[in-house]
């Protein structure tokens, strides 16, 4: 198996194992996976993924992703094309609209998640390589996090429903 094999086994291990009834892993590192369902771009057809909640801002009931592949991830592309999406987390399942977040709402977000949960940021930087440490001032990694991909996911309500 080569290298890019392995890491695709090794990004798509948890939706295996959440389809197989496998559930709640992620709280031995003290985060959330969501899994999300869009649309391909171009088939159409229905498409799943499983991803790390890097922030819940419950006030505005509004989860933040981001793409293990930056800009290139499909899904990321598929929620440019059409911004609603299914969402599945912490037991609840949803319709949501996505917005691209990117920029310095994302880089507050991504900050905040790195000093949240260093252990796991390291590996994080270590894997996607977007920042070259998490060992910075806070406003030195902000600057840097400005172009790290994030989206928004915000439930559908029954108001924006009658809104369209």
């Amino acid at each position: 198996m080569g290298r890019s094999a392995l890491v695709m086994w090794f990004h798509r291990a948890p939706l295996r194992l959440h389809r197989l009834g496998i559930r709640g892993l992620e709280r031995l590192i003290g985060i959330d996976w969501i899994v999300i369902t869009t649309r391909g771009r171009r088939s159409g057809v229905p498409r799943e993924v499983m991803l790390d909640v890097i922030d819940h801002d419950e006030a505005r009931d509004t989860w933040y992703v981001q793409p293990a592949d930056g800009r290139r991830a499909n899904w990321f592309q598929n929620l440019l094309a059409n911004p609603t999406v299914t969402v599945e987390v912490r037991g609840r399942h949803f319709e949501a609209t996505a917005r691209d977040a990117t920029g310095p709402e994302g880089a507050d977000v991504v900050l905040r998640f790195i000093r949240t949960h260093p252990l796991y940021a390291r590996l994080i930087v270590w894997m996607l390589r977007y920042v070259d440490s998490i060992d910075h001032p806070d406003e030195t990694l902000r600057a840097q996090l400005t172009t790290v991909p994030v989206m928004a996911l915000r439930p559908i309500t029954s108001e924006d429903s009658r809104s369209r």
